[in-house]
């Protein structure tokens, strides 16, 4: 028992490996902004909460006081699981790239270590921020009971869905860094895979296996595997919940435990995929290790080119900044690379076509109407429900490619040492960082040619359908006055709408560059610029588009002004505006000229913020960069 006992407490809580890195990262500053940005996201959930609920004031009764608990509870609660999914990979990436840069595990190889103990220390000891995440905001949840409403399971199942979540995503890194696959590349494709997952598998589950099930208000056999899902079955129990036990009886033991509990069986596969990966990795990582080396060697000589000859080719014209030619033209070159951009932009385009021939041809789904109201959506509504959740989908790829790159920028160079090499040569601080920011943008076009693209086909197809007098072209939409309730017929889409996007996403698009470059000039590491990059980008995004969204629902032409701040929310009242912006029936062209307005308005903001950033940089990128490499 003695020895059982020592076994276990070098394998965890003495591991050499999870002290270090505990010790370590406790004392870095980044941690503390991270852990401070993480709560802060999580109180400012609270307060839109209580604002935009009337959970404040002296006229509140108790029931109107439960009801906005329960109502904040279930944004804290989503908006946890989201920020760990996201946070998690961060924090776990340092064990892909700092052990794949730094060979930590080619050093630990040669230690006393057992392999169990070289995995479980990597996993628990990155994993601890992590779950020290998740306790900090315990005491948020602690007030949400007083306000009542909030039963304590859900709370324990809401923390126990992040941190199972969390679990599986440090298990799936270490796996990838034992073996050896890691890298930046390897980190930006974990953290889009994650946040990919996230979105699209509840979109499909909402709007396709719900709909095509004979009881759309029961969880589905994708439920245990998607953490909001599971979140979801827990809080909404009276609207998504598990098939009854009549349908569940024939089925075997093992089905009726994953149908008819989400949570148990999302647990359940959650520890199993995670202990595989590590027992797997436990028993491969000195193989591994010992055999790297000769793999690589064998790769190398199978993929090495003959010695060229003597080539001439004629000579580029780069422009007047070489800094942005080379970000533009020499960064993703590589076949992979392009073919993987082009493939985006394809695929997104013949999505938003294929949307619109079914609509066209009148083959979109019938989706029922939200909250359990009678009746289905129209052929419209399911239109606009569906390019809004294309349109997001794309603006977060393109925002983390933008984010992940932008990070990136400086850090690499400063890593490889090439950053050394720029500085002396004649180019100045402001033509590096201008031809950083300008070279970036042109790169995304690419990407963002899909979502202006889509969007631009379905505005011919309003105004060919204008021209013809195609009934689809235009659609009766509710309007509400004072004389009644009745309805108004309106265009599908705005024609105007690709000029509103293209001023929403190319500005914003730079932001998000010039934000992680600056990161990127004060950091070391790529992950060091990448983490607080995507929490101000995400802060402003959800702070701005809490307010902007309430603002366009209650005021007629202020509202869109304001709501134009954020990308997200905008793009849903680029698409609807009927249903999005308040007084928008009732005044169309005003709400026209109001959304107008609010785009270049944003715009402009955004081109100031990115232009004074930049101005910045500039200022200190001497004294920054002397500091980092400590010349200075």
């Amino acid at each position: 028992m003695q020895l059982l006992a020592r076994w276990f407490w070098y394998l965890l809580p003495a591991n050499p490996m999870l002290v270090r890195i505990v010790q370590g990262g406790s004392r870095r500053f980044q941690h503390l902004l991270v852990r401070m940005g993480y709560l802060g996201a999580l109180i400012a959930l609270v307060m839109i909460g209580l604002l935009a609920g009337q959970g404040v004031g002296g006229s509140v009764d108790l029931s109107d006081l439960a009801k906005s608990g329960a109502r904040i509870f279930s944004l804290v609660a989503y908006g946890q699981v989201i920020l760990i999914c996201l946070i998690a990979p961060l924090f776990m990436a340092g064990a892909i790239a700092s052990e794949q840069s730094g060979k930590t595990f080619d050093i630990l190889l040669t230690t006393p270590m057992t392999n169990l103990q070289i995995v479980l220390g990597s996993l628990f000891g990155r994993l601890f921020f992590v779950w020290a995440l998740l306790a900090g905001g315990l005491p948020l949840f602690a007030v949400l009971l007083v306000f009542g409403g909030v039963p304590v399971k859900s709370i324990f199942i809401a923390f126990a869905v992040a941190g199972l979540t969390a679990l599986t995503v440090g298990a799936v890194a270490v796996t990838l860094s034992v073996m050896r696959t890691g890298g930046r590349k390897a980190v930006f494709v974990f953290v889009v895979a994650i946040a990919a997952y996230l979105v699209l598998g509840y979109a499909v589950d909402y709007f396709l296996i719900r709909r095509l099930t004979s009881a759309p208000g029961q969880t589905t056999w994708f439920t245990p595997l998607h953490p909001l899902l599971v979140l979801e079955s827990s809080i909404h129990s009276a609207t998504y919940q598990p098939p009854d036990p009549q349908t569940l009886g024939a089925l075997p033991g093992v089905l009726r435990f994953y149908l008819a509990q989400p949570f148990a069986a999302f647990a359940a596969l959650s520890a199993l995929v995670s202990g595989l990966l590590v027992i797997w990795s436990a028993l491969l990582v000195r193989q591994l290790g010992e055999g790297s080396g000769r793999i690589r060697t064998l790769l190398a000589k199978a993929l090495r080119r003959p010695a060229p000859g003597e080539r001439r080719r004629a000579p580029r014209w780069v422009g007047t900044n070489p800094i942005a030619w080379r970000e533009s033209h020499t960064r993703g070159n590589m076949a992979a690379a392009i073919a993987a951009r082009w493939s985006f932009t394809a695929l997104a385009v013949a999505a938003g076509v294929g949307l619109l021939l079914a609509y066209h041809f009148q083959k979109l789904p019938a989706l029922p109407n939200p909250g359990g109201a009678p009746g289905t959506l129209a052929p419209h509504e399911v239109f606009h429900l569906g390019l809004t959740t294309l349109l997001l989908m794309e603006l977060a790829v393109v925002s983390l490619v933008a984010i992940y790159m932008s990070a990136g920028s400086v850090s690499r160079e400063r890593e490889d040492g090439s950053l050394d090499i720029l500085l002396t040569t004649p180019v100045t601080p402001k033509q590096y960082i201008w031809g950083k920011l300008k070279g970036l943008v042109s790169f995304l076009t690419t990407l963002l040619a899909a979502p202006i693209g889509t969007v631009a086909i379905v505005s011919v197809y309003i105004l060919i359908g204008k021209f013809f007098q195609m009934k689809l072209a235009t659609v009766s939409y509710p309007l509400v006055s004072s004389a009644g309730a009745g309805t108004v017929r309106g265009d599908l889409l705005l024609p105007e709408a690709p000029i509103l996007l293209t001023l929403l996403l190319v500005p914003f698009v730079a932001l998000c560059c010039i934000v992680g470059m600056n990161w990127s000039v004060k950091s070391k590491t790529v992950l060091g610029a990448v983490v607080p990059t995507m929490g101000i980008i995400g802060a402003l995004a959800l702070v701005m588009g809490f307010c902007g969204f309430a603002s366009a629902q209650q005021l007629p032409v202020v509202g869109p002004i304001i709501n134009a701040l954020s990308p997200v929310t905008n793009i849903v009242a680029i698409v609807n505006p009927w249903s999005s912006i308040s007084g928008f029936s009732e005044e169309p062209q005003v709400g026209r000229i109001s959304l107008l307005v609010g785009a270049l308005i944003a715009a402009g903001v955004y081109s100031l913020v990115v232009y004074a950033t930049l101005l910045n940089i500039v200022r200190g990128f001497d004294h920054t960069v002397r500091r980092l490499t400590g010349t200075g």
